[in-house]
């Protein structure tokens, strides 16, 4: 069973990371790649939230967040290839988002898998 709270924490902490990278890609990036860039990183974090909460795999917390921090870590640095000079960097932040939003969720916010 999904619990909601869960959902709804998980969903909002991945839009928050998806805004931070916004805000990173906007002021770091050269050229600027804000439309493409930003905005796809700030759906796929939210979405990585959804999954994250929603997901009824039986693994570590720690383990948890990494593994969809780094799935979907794979799909965002396909679509970066070539938009921005790392797409690498995409795939790392990724997975420290996943691994931080299962860690704020779990241990910080009392909810468990």
């Amino acid at each position: 069973m999904v619990k909601s709270s869960r959902v709804i924490t998980t969903t909002l902490l991945g839009a928050a990371f998806g805004v931070i990278t916004m805000l990173l890609v906007r002021y770091v990036g050269e050229p600027d790649p804000f439309w493409p860039v930003g905005v796809s990183a700030l759906m796929v974090y939210t979405v990585m939230g959804v999954a994250i909460g929603a997901s009824a795999l039986k693994m570590n917390w720690a383990a948890h967040g990494t593994f969809w921090g780094a799935l979907f870590g794979v799909f965002l640095t396909i679509s970066v290839v070539g938009q921005v000079p790392y797409p690498s960097i995409n795939f790392g932040t990724s997975v420290l988002w996943g691994f931080l939003i299962e860690l704020l969720a779990t241990k910080a916010f009392k909810q468990p898998q």
